[in-house]
């Protein structure tokens, strides 16, 4: 009998953790809890684009070409949990919460964007500059983590730490004379790079 409560409250805590309700960091959300659960609160989030890998090509030539070009690694971003007190969190349990919490699914822990060239392949059609490159959603955020006291309140463990990790990768290529769209990493790129 003992050992099925523990694994009932033991999955109780990770669908807990796992859901990572969006309540305020004060009072660490909703008074009427389960007494056990655990929750992470998260703030000063951010999901920024991150160029990985570049490379920037002039062609003025008459004909339209159609290349593959090696672009080379100029940054790598790593999945990552520090626990800064309080003792650690499992890997897998705080970034499933950070992908909930951030909307973006991510890398597991350990993981590290591609830390060779790659090769894209693109059409210039145009007289132009033009940057061929790679890169990344960087989601990173702070969490703090609560326990519910009693059925009544939830309150602080004493526990906070980072999580970082990275989406699926995206590859292409601009010419410096065009206006790609704000929110896309081609426009970075062109921020950046032409």
């Amino acid at each position: 009998m003992r050992k099925t409560v523990a694994i009932v409250l033991a999955g109780a805590v990770m669908s807990a953790v796992l859901t990572t309700p969006a309540v305020a960091a004060s009072s660490g959300g909703d008074p009427m809890c389960s007494p056990g659960r655990t929750k992470l609160v998260w703030s000063t989030k951010s999901k920024p684009w991150v160029v990985t890998h570049k490379r920037r090509v002039e062609h003025f030539t008459t004909d339209p070409a159609k290349k593959t070009f090696k672009v080379d690694k100029i940054a790598e971003v790593k999945a990552s949990v520090t626990a800064t007190a309080g003792g650690k969190i499992g890997g897998k349990v705080v970034l499933a919460g950070l992908e909930g919490s951030i909307g973006l699914e991510l890398k597991a822990e350990g993981k590290v964007t591609n830390k060779k060239s790659e090769s894209v392949t693109y059409n210039m059609t145009k007289y132009d500059t033009y940057i061929y490159y790679s890169g990344t959603k960087k989601a990173k955020g702070y969490y703090t983590q609560y326990r519910c006291d009693r059925g009544t309140k939830w309150i602080k463990t004493g526990r906070y730490g980072k999580a970082q990790s990275w989406t699926t990768p995206t590859e292409g290529g601009v010419r410096c004379g065009t206006k790609p769209p704000k929110s896309s990493l081609a426009a970075v790129v062109k921020k950046e790079y032409c």
